[in-house]
């Protein structure tokens, strides 16, 4: 049951070209998980181009969730030359500083496809600027939408992982969009899932209480698939276990 009380999540978002005009946008999809799978209140945060509002972000929100994206970071900010857009220069902006806040200040966060890129790359990690040859587990732009979104592949918790309490299975099966990855792995990250293909598809900060990345979207009808749900609820609690410590 919902209530006026509900944690704050705040959703970070794109800026994005529209008619020549620079648009933030937050994908509803985001929204409508967080409000109804985390019982929370979801909240856009923008990014302000004349200063930084990360101190005054971590005071005001119970949670994070970085969302997925059509945009990559900027290669140079993991100490590549070169890298397919398109980038999204005032998220990179933001997003990676406010992950180093978040973590210090246990603030809890799940990242989303992007998202988990940006926590790894924030963690002093790189990535596959190009899936590995053979590592082709993911649908084609062409597809129809309900076809990219569909489980396209099984991940695998690694043995012995306490995250199967929040996923509330070890083994399942999830849609698979992205098209860069996680190479070196940043620090404090521990890899808790893989694919078949050995991508890893699962990290989190151990000694957090909630700071979690997945290379999927869980965001996409979480209410058809278990362990998406399971992984929302899980981070709403995160949330409202650091509300009420505030309160």
């Amino acid at each position: 049951m919902t209530s006026a009380r509900r944690p704050v999540i705040g959703l970070i978002s794109d800026m994005r070209d529209l008619h020549g005009m620079p648009y933030q946008l937050v994908g509803d999809k985001y929204v409508q998980a967080v409000s109804e799978f985390a019982d929370a209140l979801p909240l856009a945060v923008l990014a302000e181009a004349t200063r930084d509002s990360v101190p005054e972000l971590i005071a005001s929100f119970d949670g994070f969730l970085f969302t997925g994206s059509p945009s990559n970071i900027r290669p140079w900010r993991y100490g590549r030359e070169t890298g397919a857009g398109p980038f999204d220069d005032a998220r990179d902006a933001l997003a990676l500083p406010l992950i180093q806040a978040a973590l210090a200040e246990a603030v809890p966060c799940l990242c989303i496809c992007r998202g988990l890129q940006e926590l790894n790359v924030a963690q002093g990690g790189t990535l596959h600027v190009e899936l590995p040859h053979g590592a082709a587990h993911h649908a084609p732009e062409d597809a129809p939408y309900e076809d990219r979104y569909a489980p396209l592949h099984e991940v695998h918790l690694t043995p012995g992982s306490p995250l199967a309490e929040v996923f509330g299975a070890r083994d399942f099966a999830v849609n698979s969009l992205h098209y860069q990855a996680l190479e070196t792995i940043g620090q404090r990250l521990t890899v808790h899932g893989r694919a078949p293909d050995g991508i890893a598809e699962i990290v989190a900060v151990d000694d957090h209480p909630f700071a979690i990345g997945v290379q999927w979207h869980p965001e996409y009808k979480p209410a058809l698939h278990p362990h998406n749900r399971a992984l929302f609820h899980s981070f709403g609690e995160a949330a409202r276990a650091r509300r009420a410590a505030r309160a």
